[in-house]
């Protein structure tokens, strides 16, 4: 009981961005004229914030299957990198393993990151589940919301670029390392210019490729 109490507090600044968040894809689900129940178990068996938002305005315009899957791999193909980088908090039982794989998004990811936050495996797959349960409860939220509110309602999708934006300030805070700050600027220009039909993609790829040909210090030079 104890190891919940504190990795519940851990969460808070993802339970603040994903109850609205949640809601927002809630309502936006409803608004397109989707059946509400599948929202929330999208919610849990998907998962996928930003492909979430995606795949509303997709099924509304009956994109099939097919279209919807590649989507899904282009939007969400970071997530490889993200379960590679956390390797050392990877669970060990038969069902934590693959749900902590599962459930890192890029606001967990961001969370369990970040330098002396979460240091054991046990309280990652905690923050895990906290923080898919804000998401899940925030769209129950927003399908309730949506009977109340105007048809048509602009600029609610914009809430997720919006924790983008924080997340990525608070991670520049914490580490002030401007070179991947620049590094992640010119991927980003790089890819938009060139190839902005898969943008997410190719900037990914492209960060990887330098990351791996960057040289790094040797061991001695670091002890020293």
């Amino acid at each position: 009981m104890t190891s919940w109490r504190s990795a519940l507090p851990l969460t808070f600044p993802v339970m603040m961005g994903y109850l609205p968040l949640g809601a927002v894809f809630g309502v936006l689900w409803v608004d397109a004229g989707l059946a509400w129940y599948w929202a929330p178990l999208i919610s849990i068996i998907v998962y996928a914030g930003a492909l979430q938002y995606l795949a509303v305005g997709m099924l509304a315009a009956g994109i099939g299957w097919i279209d919807l899957a590649v989507a899904s791999l282009l939007v969400n193909f970071r997530h490889l990198f993200y379960g590679l980088s956390l390797y050392h908090l990877l669970p060990k039982g038969i069902l934590g393993r693959p749900y902590f794989i599962f459930g890192i998004t890029d606001e967990t990811y961001s969370l369990l990151s970040a330098p002396g936050q979460v240091t054991d495996s046990k309280t990652a797959l905690q923050v895990v589940l906290f923080n898919q349960c804000y998401w899940v409860l925030g769209t129950l939220i927003g399908i309730v919301l949506a009977r109340g509110l105007p048809p048509g309602l602009q600029g609610l999708d914009f809430a997720l670029t919006a924790l983008f934006a924080v997340l990525a300030v608070e991670q520049i805070r914490a580490r002030k390392d401007w070179g991947a700050v620049l590094l992640g600027l010119v991927s980003a220009v790089v890819a938009g210019v060139w190839v902005s039909e898969y943008f997410l993609l190719a900037a990914s790829i492209m960060l990887v490729l330098v990351l791996l040909a960057w040289p790094q210090p040797r061991l001695q030079e670091k002890e020293a």
